[in-house]
């Protein structure tokens, strides 16, 4: 083969190559430009990172800034998917987390700190619920001015919950019939001197449709107060994954900020994914949460501020009630250093 002729053929080669090279150039932006679409946004690397949240309940009105995280696409603007797991009587989202089996959980303050007490590392990472919504429930005309009233009463508790721990301890309550809580509220509309744990969220509304009069003593009234509902994560996921905390508690933080200023949407999202709840119970929920959603510290520092006060007082309640069998430092089970303030 002549010079000529290698010549042609190089052009060729070479041409070739030029148009391969082109073609995935536009296949590449095509590509971005689909992706970037579907997420708007992505973390300084690009990336999107898949990771599971699972909550405390069914889901419900007290939920909502997650949901509206998720439906916006706050979660993918900040490179971030999100499967949101229901919880349930049989779903343990301290269990799931601490396995590995999802990365993020909700659960209530006290919980948090009994399973740290318990070896397992868990750490706060913002607060839904800045005072507690449980509360007791009574007959109308059967209530108590104060809790220690309570002795010769039968009392439906969930078995091991930490305020009725702390109850019993400060209120000397020997005398209290207390039967195991499954949620069916029968036995207590049968009894009217009975006494019912509920949240003031939602069972009195439940009540009300049965035509049943009903009035609530809030537990935080005695001073025990935890931070309901709090994000979490374990302390060796944390470590290791610092960009994705950041960013999930960012997108987190400003669903609950959209929720609080256009819910009803998404409540339309939780009825969908929660059929047995009626738009109408829904509205209720939302409506009885604001009072304890959106108020005290979230008020003046921004939704799911939390503070070492707060932890340690409650720590030291629970240690005075006998739950903790050795004491846990405030600020290893909590930070504030991931809330975009």
């Amino acid at each position: 083969m002549d010079k000529k002729r290698y010549t042609k053929l190089g052009m060729i080669l070479l041409s070739v190559f030029l148009i391969f090279a082109v073609a995935a150039c536009g296949n590449q932006e095509t590509n971005s430009s689909t992706e970037s679409g579907e997420t708007d946004k992505r973390d300084s690397a690009g990336e999107v990172e898949s990771v599971k949240l699972v909550l405390n309940w069914f889901a419900q009105a007290g939920h909502g800034g997650i949901y509206a995280a998720a439906e916006q696409g706050f979660f993918k603007e900040k490179g971030v998917d999100v499967t949101i797991e229901p919880g349930g009587p049989q779903v343990s989202s301290i269990q799931m987390v601490a396995s590995g089996s999802a990365e993020f959980g909700l659960v209530h303050g006290d919980q948090l700190v009994i399973a740290r007490n318990q070896g397992v590392e868990l750490v706060a990472l913002a607060a839904i619920y800045q005072s507690s919504p449980q509360a007791l429930m009574f007959h109308k005309g059967h209530e108590v001015d104060d809790f220690s009233e309570m002795n010769g009463r039968t009392a439906f508790i969930q078995p091991g919950i930490a305020y009725w721990e702390y109850f019993k301890s400060i209120y000397k309550l020997d005398d209290v019939n207390e039967l195991a809580f499954t949620g069916d509220h029968t036995n207590f509309m049968q009894n009217k001197e009975s006494i019912n744990q509920v949240y003031v969220t939602g069972e009195p509304f439940f009540m009300e449709q049965q035509g049943i009069e009903t009035e609530e003593k809030l537990i935080s009234d005695s001073g025990y107060d935890p931070y309901q509902y709090v994000l979490y994560v374990t302390k060796d996921y944390l470590e290791e994954n610092e960009e994705t905390v950041k960013n999930f508690v960012a997108a987190f933080i400003e669903g609950w900020e959209h929720f609080k200023a256009t819910p009803d949407e998404t409540l339309k999202t939780i009825q969908e994914e929660n059929p047995d709840k009626s738009m109408e119970s829904l509205e209720y929920e939302m409506n009885a949460a604001k009072d304890f959603l959106y108020t005290g510290d979230a008020e003046e520092y921004g939704f799911g501020y939390m503070t070492e006060e707060r932890w340690s007082t409650l720590i030291d309640q629970l240690i005075e009630a006998g739950v903790l069998s050795q004491e846990v430092e405030a600020t290893d089970v909590f930070t504030t250093e991931y809330l975009p303030y």
